[in-house]
């Protein structure tokens, strides 16, 4: 028989299983709400013709699937999304590692105040953010006109955003801008983690700065690139905020990613059905990087443990 005491600590640990349930449930609740219903409801949306203003539903099957993948436009927009997203993800590894590595630098004095001011643009909301390069950009009241037609190197204000090449290149700059300092954060804490000893070990031997950082600084930075850099792909593919707000796709469809191309499906054309199947296509999309991501964290935590 059991005894008293273990029947009591058996009761006391339901109880408290039950006491932590009942205090995650509104957060479970939330999410259920916000997340898990419109994911559901966009599957289901998926397979039918719903459209505002026609009342009758009805189920077409794979027919919104086959209509997208058989659509230039979309293949057009895959395309403009891995421009962007690797055009943004590259130089925001690079400057992110250059900056951690000039932050750590132990001569450098006020790093907490360096450190602060390299982290402000990702404090700063995203339509902000976007607003600004928009005016700074902008061919009639955009600064970088003024500063270069006051230094002649261009004869009149440029169309920046007007220009499909120009406009993608302002657009890759913007997220780079807001981007970088999130990397920068893994980087300098990753770097922080790093022994003094390898380092007084690598000048020991006579390896200067430059082979310091491919013998010592990269090879202990790459789990941590390559971790951050998958995350970043899957919120740089999947970004809707910056590019709508700056250009909303143009001019024409020089801008125009994934979840742009979904959203001007769904909400210009009314064609919910297809802009659903668009919306799963990218979330499948999503998920085989997050299983890569997930594949890449278990190996490098094997070959560092």
């Amino acid at each position: 028989m059991m005894k008293k005491k273990e029947i009591k600590g058996m009761f006391i640990k339901h109880r408290m299983s039950a006491e932590g349930f009942l205090l995650y449930m509104p957060a479970i609740l939330v999410i259920a709400g916000i997340v898990v219903y419109p994911m559901i409801f966009a599957f289901q949306m998926a397979f039918t013709n719903f459209r505002p203003t026609v009342r009758d539903v009805s189920y077409v099957g794979f027919a919104n699937y086959l209509f997208i993948l058989n659509d230039g436009r979309f293949w057009r927009a895959i395309y403009r999304s891995l421009i962007f997203t690797f055009g943004c993800l590259i130089p925001q590894i690079i400057l992110g590692i250059a900056m951690a590595h000039l932050l750590n630098h132990p001569m450098l004095k006020w790093k907490t105040l360096f450190r602060g001011i390299a982290i402000t643009p990702w404090l700063i909301p995203t339509v902000a953010a976007a607003m600004i390069f928009r005016f700074m950009f902008h061919d009639i009241f955009g600064i970088i006109n003024y500063l270069l037609v006051s230094l002649r190197f261009i004869d009149r204000p440029y169309a920046w955003m007007a220009n499909e090449r120009s406009a993608m290149f302002i657009l890759i700059l913007a997220n780079v801008w807001r981007g970088t300092p999130m990397m920068l954060t893994m980087f300098l804490a990753a770097l922080q983690g790093i022994p003094s000893d390898l380092y007084e070990a690598a000048r020991v031997e006579g390896a200067n700065a430059w082979r310091q950082l491919w013998k010592v600084t990269l090879p202990l930075l790459m789990p941590v690139i390559m971790i951050s850099g998958i995350l970043r792909f899957i919120w740089t593919f999947n970004f809707f905020d910056l590019p709508w707000v700056m250009t909303a796709g143009g001019p024409g469809e020089a801008t125009q990613t994934t979840p742009i191309y979904a959203y001007v499906r769904a909400f210009s054309g009314f064609r919910f059905g297809e802009g659903s199947a668009i919306s799963i296509l990218l979330f499948i999309v999503l998920i085989f990087f997050t299983i890569i991501y997930f594949l890449i964290r278990k190996k490098m935590e094997k070959m560092y443990n």
